[in-house]
């Protein structure tokens, strides 16, 4: 029992040195100016495009729908409780610091997380991995760096998009509920907005981004190499990847209660 209990500490030990070592690997290769050949800007310019601007009609829709359904309980809740002087902050907190970039983050998670899960785990099968070795061409910048960089600022920009075009929507759910005139409605926004909540939008827009992208691409390298492996790859990393939202979701919480 001694012995199961200490190969499986020494094997769970191993394994978080390896996901440090390649986030490590991967960070490095963002910030070295020579990762930027034309190669890798080309990948990076396709894959934003995937995952930031082919999404934006679906996203724009459901922006407006979602926006306004959500915006219209908060200030239901408000009136109800008679909050109805803190709902510019309350709007505001709650669209800006939290829903925007978490329904961001499941939305890109849903959408291109899998793809680039798919996407790896599929050459590392096909060892086409290993043919890009052979050809000495460095995997963290050609295939990892732009895919990583197109999360980062496609979760950060659709989470600044969502939360204006939810903030936008609201509107029309307050002169309805509420009859507030435009003017009123855009001053208890600007009252009750602070740096601060820009700070927290973008700082977990970054943090969402990365691990959109890092999780799918370490779980697709450490897929087996057999075809029925590329689905459990891409299931294994979906999970990681949602417990991961989660964590910075709830480390956000936690440290804006401080």
């Amino acid at each position: 029992m001694l012995e199961r209990i200490g190969e499986k500490t020494l094997s769970s030990l191993s394994s978080i040195f390896d996901v440090l070592r390649f986030i490590f690997l991967c960070l490095v290769h963002i910030l070295l100016p020579s990762s930027y050949n034309p190669a890798m800007i080309m990948v990076l310019v396709k894959q934003i495009y995937f995952t930031a601007v082919g999404i934006l009609p679906l996203f724009f829709f459901m922006s407006v729908i979602f926006g306004s359904i959500i915006i219209g309980v908060v200030i239901s809740l408000a009136m109800q409780y008679g909050l109805q002087e803190n709902i510019g902050s309350i709007l505001v907190s709650f669209s800006v610091d939290e829903f925007a970039p978490f329904f961001t983050a499941l939305l890109i998670s849903l959408r291109s997380s899998t793809a680039v899960n798919t996407e790896i785990a599929t050459m590392k099968v096909n060892h086409e991995l290993d043919t890009l070795r052979e050809y000495r061409i460095d995997l963290i910048d050609y295939l990892f760096v732009p895919r990583i960089i197109s999360g980062i600022v496609s979760v950060t920009s659709l989470s600044i998009l969502f939360a204006i075009i939810m903030l936008a929507s609201g509107y029309i759910v307050a002169l309805f509920m509420m009859g507030m005139d435009l003017h009123t409605y855009k001053m208890l926004l600007l009252q009750a907005i602070e740096p601060k909540d820009l700070i927290v939008l973008i700082s977990k827009g970054v943090a969402f981004g990365f691990v959109t992208m890092v999780i799918p691409i370490y779980s697709g390298l450490h897929a087996f190499d057999s075809y029925t492996a590329i689905p459990i790859s891409v299931l294994n990393g979906m999970v990681k990847l949602f417990i991961a939202i989660f964590v910075i979701e709830v480390t956000s919480l936690l440290l804006q209660s401080l």
